[in-house]
């Protein structure tokens, strides 16, 4: 077993070993609009299981930005989390609403990829 699969099959033993500990987050799809402003537009919410950590660290943004989040996300389940995003993974302009109903900006993305699919086997998502 190569090490890629290693790393898959344990992130999926950490999805079911933790799966009463994940809270259930509701994401949106984000697409732009062509009404030539700009408007982001958002698909209707899909809810997903997470690990969700309500803690302020903090987080340089894309912009260079230093900043404090306000929880992370960790997403352990790829499959679902495809289906969510139809194969394209989460994007800055995405949006999560926590299990208490705030929602803030993502702030930072990350994850380790797969090499074959190209997208990350789990996804940490820092939003403010």
């Amino acid at each position: 077993m190569d090490l890629l699969n290693i790393l898959r099959s344990g992130i999926a033993v950490a999805d079911n070993v933790t799966d009463s500990l994940q809270a259930t987050v509701q994401f949106e799809k984000s697409s732009i609009s062509n009404d030539g402003y700009g408007t982001i537009n958002y698909a209707d919410p899909v809810p997903l299981k997470a690990i969700v950590d309500y803690a302020a660290k903090q987080v340089r943004t894309q912009a260079g930005i230093l900043t404090v989040t306000r929880a992370t996300i960790d997403l352990l389940d790829i499959d679902e989390l495809n289906a969510a995003t139809g194969g394209e993974g989460v994007s800055n302009e995405d949006r999560f609403t926590l299990p208490d109903g705030d929602t803030g900006p993502i702030l930072d993305i990350s994850g380790f990829i797969d090499a074959e699919t190209g997208h990350p086997v789990l996804t940490r998502v820092m939003i403010g």
